[in-house]
């Protein structure tokens, strides 16, 4: 039997890296091949004794070489609304290049939301299925480490949805669930949705928590959706400033309260891993400290 050989697509991106070194702590029985848009980040994972290859989901010339000998393969898009034309394509070329597993990072959708970039993900994942390669979905609620970028240095972090609560996950965690799909493979997790928001929270109760567990005072700036629609406005580039105002819309919706769907906990990180997702206070404790 061939060892399966698996492509990280955003290998050096937030969730992409973590996936990675997730493999580097347990990647018996897989090849790991690291993709990455940019040439001297490949160049560096070379020397590094790492299977790197160039890939960039805006030139699908790159995808066939990227692609070649590989098994199963970690797709995950940009904040932009070409994710679906670079999905597309990516897709069509897994299909010829004889991929038997796709492990796609959506969001936490409920199939039915009002958000451009929701249902974006919402296409891509119906193509992928009817790619009929093997497939699994991983739907991530608001992933906390982008909402945390600076809070080690600032001690403080914001929200764009006022004081309305929202689902939570950590990126170790998302990474943790897509490294044990991508090495278990689908015959185990083939056809398989993965919901993974593992707290309820107000921005405020997150700030508490993390105080509390830190010992440190954490501040919560909380905004007006408003706040943001005039920095997305400046954006120059059309694709990027539609995703972006899908993600006002989001944090619209959020602040009136109206994203029901997912103020949910779904904790498939017990599902998969057999423990529980990451909560605030534990991060706190292991980051804050």
């Amino acid at each position: 039997m061939t060892t399966p050989r698996v492509l990280i697509i955003g290998a050096s991106g937030t969730v992409g890296s973590k996936v990675v070194k997730e493999f580097d702590k347990n990647g018996e029985g897989i090849v790991l091949r690291l993709a990455t848009s940019r040439r001297e980040i490949a160049e560096k994972w070379q020397t590094e004794g790492r299977e790197a290859v160039v890939l960039d989901l805006n030139e699908p010339t790159t995808f066939a070489s990227a692609l070649a000998g590989v098994d199963r393969v970690f797709l995950l898009t940009g904040y932009t609304a070409d994710m679906l034309i670079q999905s597309k394509q990516l897709v069509d070329a897994a299909v010829d290049a004889g991929i038997s597993h796709i492990v796609h990072l959506g969001v936490f959708t409920s199939r039915r939301d009002i958000i451009p970039h929701f249902i974006w993900h919402d296409l891509i994942e119906t193509y992928i299925e009817a790619s009929k390669i093997a497939w699994t979905h991983l739907h991530p609620n608001v992933i906390t480490d982008t909402v945390f970028a600076n809070i080690t240095e600032t001690g403080s972090f914001t929200v764009n949805w006022r004081d309305m609560p929202q689902g939570w996950v950590f990126a170790a965690d998302i990474a943790a669930v897509a490294a044990t799909v991508l090495r278990e493979g689908p015959e185990k997790h083939g056809g398989a949705n993965y919901w993974l928001s593992t707290e309820v929270l107000t921005g405020p109760e997150v700030a508490n928590i993390l105080t509390e567990a830190s010992g440190k005072e954490i501040k919560c700036i909380t905004l007006d959706p408003a706040s943001l629609e005039a920095y997305v406005a400046q954006i120059s580039t059309v694709p990027e400033r539609a995703y972006m105002e899908s993600a006002v819309i989001t944090m619209k919706l959020a602040a009136a309260g109206q994203m029901t769907a997912q103020t949910v906990v779904r904790d498939d990180v017990l599902t998969v891993l057999g423990r529980p997702g990451t909560t605030m206070t534990e991060w706190a404790r292991q980051n804050l400290n």
